[in-house]
């Protein structure tokens, strides 16, 4: 179909592409996410295993969860993150994220080694920042979606607020 339109990604998905026979395709993706899903099984019988794996605590649920997802074609550290947190956001899901998850992450760490070392290329490991995110959060009394949010934003203007409007 060609009206005319652009058709993009996001800022982040924009290496994903549109093409059919992609191994990033859409469809892909979606054959993925069913395998993990579990054909047939459904979301109910995954969040009950995870709630198994997991135990009461909302945070291993959302761990278990999250490294599960690993599986699926096309969600990486972000795609996982951003995706698990909606569901508990959305109450689809009594999850919550137990840290930032800095290692592997990009715009997130940046902010990590700026607000922690002074610097976005502070030679600070992201296992060490990430559970010095985890105390800050818990003294600020703010949830690791959050810390993750503020830090990834705040690294791309640390001089200037820019509000955050998505």
């Amino acid at each position: 179909m060609d009206d005319g339109v652009s058709r993009r990604f996001g800022n982040h998905r924009k290496y994903e592409t549109l093409r059919p026979g992609s191994a990033r395709g859409t469809g892909s993706v979606i054959q993925s996410y069913v395998a993990w899903i579990g054909a047939n099984r459904g979301h109910s019988l995954l969040l009950d295993e995870a709630r198994q794996a997991g135990g009461p605590d909302p945070k291993a649920v959302f761990d278990y969860l999250y490294r599960s997802m690993a599986v699926v074609t096309s969600f990486g550290r972000t795609g996982r993150f951003d995706f698990l947190t909606m569901l508990g956001k959305l109450r689809l899901a009594n999850i919550e994220p137990g840290t930032p998850y800095l290692p592997g992450a990009t715009g997130p760490l940046a902010g990590a080694r700026l607000l922690f070392g002074g610097s976005r290329t502070a030679a600070l490991d992201a296992v060490m920042l990430d559970n010095w995110a985890v105390q800050l959060g818990a003294y600020l009394n703010l949830g690791m979606q959050v810390m993750e949010d503020a830090m990834c934003n705040w690294q791309k203007s640390p001089d200037k607020f820019i509000p955050f409007r998505g």
